[in-house]
């Protein structure tokens, strides 16, 4: 720290008190966000009032605007902090003049003091303000020709924003094809100088992007569209003066992206520069045909994004386009729902946008975007269904109401026997509503009030996609002849394929339904069916084939993954499941060979992931598994529900360190029963018991959660009154309540709540871990008892029920056994 003082001192500064007192309000900042691009570094001295003769050009603005090593970076961060909440640093000339910097910042607005919290932070819309006025002074300057380059460059550093990628692709880094497709975007311009520093997008100018296009995002659920919409020009203003030349350049060069696309597929810089494209030129006033040229381009960026976080910022960004192309805008929904992770804030906004639509989409002439709107629901209703609760029955019934457009329609045209688009157009929305009822047996019913004996319909929709696979040059031709449904396979696969295509489609809804004949597995005794484990398993492995030809590695991998488990599920041993479990190093090697740093790959890896990890904790090398832990950390928490479970399943073998209850109820918050959150979040230590009995009042259940907090908080006579009438929260539990009265009269409060707290299997199984790491037998066997009969149709039952037969023993190997199958199962 004292060498990092001294060369920021000596080495940046000149050992001149007067050179500290010009820059130290930069210092601050820099500490604050990190590099501060150059022009906007002088801007901000000029405006604090510093020489503009003696700031422009200078070495310790270009010194500031690069990224150092570790030790300078922690002792910026240190600096820029210490003397604006009161701390102290050695260098007594260096600290005055920080506080000194300190001081004019906050004179000027540019920093705020948070006292309580002894923070520190800038209100950026100030600093923007800057970035404007500089950018709209210095492109004025150029020359149309210049400008319509720098728009180009924009693009590409706004689409990197969108995507949360801050750097920047160069020349020689990227393939020849790729370079000539981007062209000028490569090239820095004025831009760079106000909002990149070291060839990554600043920090502030990334977070500022990235928090207005959230934040309209989540405006527009709430029913308040205009000041979303403010919020989207308040972006654009920034780069006003080239969003026309974006709009110009925005048709011609989606479509050459497009086209080198269809020629040989794209790469991850192409597509974010795409949606930096679209992004730029919402701005502008765009027609319809600019605007579904744009969004085309734009959706399959969103396929590549890292993090489901940037989904809703995209959304809202391209929302502009999309109100001029609705039904391209659909797809990029369709696109969206397909993450399989994704927050509920994200989720709500595509229901909502998807509410929005729909009138407009039962009117329209194509049958392409009511398949797309289609796929979207059943997305949703399949991967995101907690975050929709209230609203399963409407959404099923929208979902229907719009395939119930294209069934009339295809009644109407199609011919008897034979590929047609109208009748290819049918099997695949229907694919779509069956998934729903297959992969969900809540909603099953839901869809089965339509659609009848859903199984039967699964296998009959099946042989028309069997059908268009067998039969390439019929699907050819109804690709040329139909441009309806030529273009809804241009919007699946830009390279407009679609062979490919129905193979993947076929795969897809093969891989549903072995996940509907594994889930239903069991036999009229309510065990496992060995018979249906194997078929279940066989039709996996099919659909894993088809996908290793296609080099379709996510959908391989987990067609692959569930095989293996499936195989597990009907091992009788311990021995047995050791040999059967080591496939799962295999599999893992096959993901780190095909690693790549996409949502959905990411969302497949973890669970690879998690499978080899207990693999190895269980049966293999304890220490690799602690080394491998360590290092691939970053990957299991992607999925904070799968890092939770599979963390904790590690501890029973000695690995690692568990997790906590605090960490369960942030994760899976969303499938705990409402009325036992705030007793959770009081044993957690989130909340006090006065706070959780406030929340308390504002439920529907509010009796039960009282009484719930209450015996979390240790109270004898409130756990004895929760057991008195547990019969009335939980009426399942009626169908075993003699053994279940012997488990509840040892057990305490925190585990009666926790037990009683979970709204699907995968919580129970969380909250069941955690008991069985603390080594709460009771409380662990009463879990398996209570997940016996809340899951009595499918495999939970046989699962669920050998845990509570088997882990009177916790060390013991049936009770091992038991907890292994049941994680192997949810992850």
């Amino acid at each position: 720290m004292d060498f990092a003082l001294d060369y920021i001192w000596y080495a940046v500064l000149g050992g001149s008190r007067v050179r500290a007192n010009v820059y130290a309000p930069l210092i601050v900042l820099r500490g604050l966000y990190g590099p501060i691009p150059v022009k906007l570094a002088e801007e901000i001295l000029i405006d604090l009032g510093k020489s503009r003769d003696e700031v422009r050009g200078s070495e310790v603005v270009r010194w500031l605007a690069r990224w150092h090593h570790s030790t300078l970076e922690e002792a910026i961060d240190d600096v820029s902090f210490f003397p604006a909440i009161g701390g102290q640093i050695k260098h007594k000339e260096l600290h005055q003049a920080l506080v000194n910097g300190f001081a004019e910042l906050e004179k000027r607005g540019l920093v705020v003091r948070v006292a309580k919290e002894m923070a520190i932070y800038s209100p950026l819309d100030k600093i923007i303000d800057l970035i404007r006025n500089g950018l709209a002074s210095d492109i004025s300057q150029l020359s149309e020709d210049k400008k319509r380059r720098c728009a180009k460059r924009t693009a590409l550093i706004l689409g990197h924003i969108l995507a949360m990628y801050p750097q920047l692709p160069r020349r020689g880094d990227l393939p020849k094809e790729t370079e000539d497709v981007l062209g000028e975007a490569l090239e820095p311009c004025v831009v760079d100088d106000y909002v990149t520093a070291d060839e990554i997008v600043a920090p502030l100018f990334e977070n500022f992007v990235s928090s207005m296009y959230e934040e309209a995002g989540r405006l527009y659920p709430k029913g308040t569209p205009a000041k979303a919409a403010k919020m989207l020009r308040e972006v654009a203003s920034i780069f006003s003066p080239l969003i026309s030349a974006a709009s110009i350049i925005g048709l011609e060069t989606s479509k050459a992206l497009v086209d080198s696309w269809r020629r040989r597929g794209f790469n991850v810089a192409e597509a974010f520069y795409a949606l930096g494209l679209a992004a730029l030129a919402a701005g502008a006033e765009v027609n319809e045909e600019t605007a579904d040229r744009l969004l085309y381009a734009a959706s399959f960026a969103v396929q590549e994004v890292a993090h489901p976080a940037v989904v809703l910022p995209i959304l809202a960004a391209l929302r502009p386009l999309g109100e001029k192309a609705p039904n391209r805008y659909v797809s990029l929904l369709a696109a969206t729902s397909e993450l399989e992770v994704l927050d509920q804030e994200t989720v709500q906004y595509i229901y909502d946008a998807l509410q929005q639509l729909k009138d407009r989409l039962s009117k329209a002439e194509h049958l392409w975007p009511l398949v797309e709107a289609i796929r979207a629901y059943s997305n949703l209703l399949r991967k995101h269904s907690a975050d929709l609760k209230n609203r399963w029955e409407e959404a099923v019934e929208d979902m229907w109401q719009l395939y119930s457009k294209i069934r009339g329609r295809s009644a109407v045209v199609a011919p008897e026997g034979g590929l047609s688009a109208q009748r290819l157009f049918d099997a695949i929305a229907k694919v779509y509503v069956l998934a729903v009822a297959l992969e969900n047996d809540v909603l099953a019913p839901l869809v089965q009030k339509y659609l009848g004996d859903f199984v039967r319909e699964a296998e009959a929709v099946r042989s028309v996609l069997d059908e268009a696979v067998a039969r390439p040059e019929e699907l050819r031709k109804v690709v040329e002849n139909d441009a309806d449904f030529k273009e809804w396979v241009t919007t699946r696969s830009p390279i407009g394929d679609a062979g490919r295509m129905s193979k993947m489609l076929t795969s897809w809804f093969m891989h549903e339904l072995a996940r509907y004949k594994l889930v239903h597995a069991i036999n009229e005794r309510g065990e496992l069916d060995e018979k249906k484990l194997k078929e279940a398993a066989e039709d996996f492995e099919k659909a894993a084939d088809i996908d290793e030809k296609l080099e379709q590695w996510n959908d391989y991998l987990a067609s692959r993954s569930l095989a293996l488990r499936t195989r597990v599920f009907a091992v009788k041993s311990w021995e047995e499941f050791h040999k059967t479990a080591e496939g799962f190093q295999k599999l893992w090697e096959e993901t780190e060979e095909h690693l790549d740093p996409i949502a959905e790959y990411l969302v497949t890896a973890v669970g690879s992931l998690g499978e080899y990890l207990v693999y190895q904790a269980a049966f293999g090398d304890k220490e690799r598994a602690e080394k491998l832990l360590k290092e691939w950390r970053w990957l299991l928490d992607y999925v904070p529900e799968a890092s939770v479970i599979t963390r904790l399943m590690l501890r029973l073998f000695s690995v690692g360190e568990g997790a906590k209850l605090d960490e369960i109820v942030y994760a899976f918050w969303p499938r705990i029963l409402q009325e036992y959150y705030p007793a959770l979040w009081l044993l957690a230590g989130i909340l006090q018991k006065d706070e959780a009995l406030e929340i308390c009042k504002q439920l529907s259940r509010s009796e039960v959660c009282v009484v719930a907090v209450d015996a979390a908080a240790s109270s004898q006579e409130a756990t004895r009154r929760f057991k008195s009438f547990i019969g009335k929260v939980r009426p399942n539990i009626v169908k075993v309540m003699r053994r279940a009265h012997r488990l509840l009269d040892r057990v305490d409060g925190r585990s009666l709540v926790e037990v009683l707290a979970p709204g699907d299997s995968r919580t129970r199984l969380a909250l069941m871990l955690l008991a069985a790491v603390e080594g709460r037998v009771d409380a662990v066997r009463l879990h398996g008892l209570l997940g016996s009969v809340d899951y009595r149709n499918n495999v939970n039952k046989p699962l669920f029920r050998a845990v509570y037969e088997n882990c009177g023993d916790l060390d013991g190997e049936g009770c091992r056994v038991a907890l292994l199958k049941l994680y192997y199962l949810h992850f």
